[in-house]
């Protein structure tokens, strides 16, 4: 899938548009200030650190073709990427994941640092003694990778190496077959 953004002022060989290129989950961690929390706010140079960064990130701009953007190009740019990469593939792919749903196309394949192509996820469903072992991890980041390498055979590197949007998909699946009850997984007639 390919996705681009026309820029108004923004101009590269009479061409306005700009590729946004999708973002690994171990790029988007990577991000400044990304792991702060949800009720950390960003001073305006902090914002703008993190914005700069995930524009370059994001795109094929470099750092001096970036410090010519006009400001109206910079805003559309940064809420054009925001809007993309925090976007579930499977809201992208209009089939949203279900209860009934055990496997999952990626929208974004990767190659993991084995080599090996992962296009394709099948869900496990975890045992009692992977709750037990999931209620011994105090630290959030550390049971998420628990819970993909459970339910989805996909290890912490794997993970960074996957776009943000297919984990984006994943990720609330992943979680059902911690949190909720069989029934949300009885398929329906």
């Amino acid at each position: 899938m390919k996705k681009t953004t026309k820029l108004p002022f923004y101009n590269r060989n009479d061409n306005h548009e700009i590729e946004i290129k999708p973002i690994s989950l171990g790029g988007f961690r990577q991000l400044p200030y990304v792991n702060l929390g949800v009720d950390k706010e960003l001073s305006p140079s902090e914002l703008f650190q993190q914005l700069k960064a995930m524009i370059l990130a994001c795109t094929d701009i470099s750092k001096e073709e970036f410090e010519e953007l006009s400001a109206p190009d910079f805003t559309q740019l940064h809420e054009d990427i925001r809007a993309f990469i925090l976007k579930p593939s499977d809201e992208i792919q209009e089939k949203r994941l279900t209860g009934s749903d055990f496997e999952f196309d990626l929208l974004f394949p990767f190659t993991n640092e084995l080599g090996e192509s992962i296009s394709h996820i099948k869900f496990v469903v975890p045992k009692v003694k992977h709750s037990e072992a999931l209620a011994e991890i105090t630290d959030d980041i550390e049971q998420e990778n628990f819970m993909f390498r459970v339910v989805c055979n996909l290890d912490t590197p794997d993970m960074d190496a996957m776009a943000l949007n297919d984990y984006l998909a994943i990720k609330p699946q992943v979680g059902a077959f911690f949190q909720l009850s069989g029934d949300y997984f009885r398929p329906t007639m």
